[in-house]
């Protein structure tokens, strides 16, 4: 399965993000990378961040050596 995050903005400006693909706390390092990135373009976060997760979170993360 592809990685894929998956947004959406309403007209109040909240931004819903959504994860997919990944498995255990990969999506929450991803989640801190996104961040970052935001913050790199003087973008940041007000309020509190709400964190649903998802089954896949509780699942051992996929280790693929190349």
């Amino acid at each position: 399965m592809a990685k894929t995050i998956r947004y959406s903005i309403d007209k109040n400006g909240n931004v819903t993000l959504d994860f997919n693909g990944f498995r255990g706390k990969a999506c929450i390092q991803e989640f801190q990378k996104l961040i970052e990135a935001l913050k790199s373009y003087g973008i940041t976060i007000d309020g509190d961040v709400k964190q649903e997760k998802k089954a896949e979170y509780y699942m051992q993360e996929e280790v693929v050596e190349q």
